[in-house]
């Protein structure tokens, strides 16, 4: 838990490091650190480096090497990805979940020796997977007009009626539904 919340940790530090003149416009990231002054960029930046590199580093020792390639992949796909995405497609979102699926794998992986396609990691990954889509196409419709702020795309910023931000609230709830189904006819 400690190296998975030290990935997380990183990932989060960099994303702020990258995105600290999008957070200064945006109200809800207005009170970040590096927004505030309150932590210099070579102080962010160290952070950042030392909590990825020592969760990288505790997961491969006290874990396995898959566990470990798990956390440092996704403090790569969460900052650099995801980061990357953000202000130019809606296709973030989805890369986004990606990011949010994979602890739950990682978890498996770390309590089976390094087995991370199982059934049940499998499923717990896919859980995670369309849980965060309605939860995150709320969220970004409730803060739409802080996102057009930030000059992110996000599905609820290029739409004026929340139609398909609905829509895909309604879609991935359906598939999420289908997830306790398939556990159990997998036997999970």
């Amino acid at each position: 838990m400690v190296g998975t919340a030290l990935c997380s940790s990183s990932a989060a530090a960099l994303n702020q490091i990258f995105e600290v003149d999008r957070d200064k416009v945006m109200k809800r990231t207005q009170q970040r650190p590096l927004v505030q002054g309150t932590l210099s960029m070579t102080q962010a930046t160290t952070a950042a480096a030392v909590w990825g590199v020592g969760g990288t580093g505790l997961l491969y020792v006290m874990c396995d090497p898959v566990t470990a390639s798990l956390g440092a992949g996704n403090i790569a796909l969460y900052a650099g990805a995801y980061t990357y995405l953000k202000p130019i497609s809606i296709t973030n979102t989805w890369v986004g979940a990606v990011v949010g699926a994979i602890p739950p794998v990682m978890g498996w992986s770390a309590a089976t020796g390094g087995s991370m396609l199982d059934p049940p990691a499998l499923i717990l990954g896919s859980l995670l997977y369309l849980w965060q889509m309605p939860h995150f196409f709320a969220l970004s419709y409730m803060y739409r007009e802080d996102y057009k702020r930030g000059g992110f795309a996000m599905v609820p910023c290029l739409e004026s009626d929340g139609e398909k931000t609905s829509q895909l609230v309604v879609r991935y709830t359906w598939y999420l539904s289908t997830v306790p189904v398939v556990a159990t006819l997998a036997g999970v």
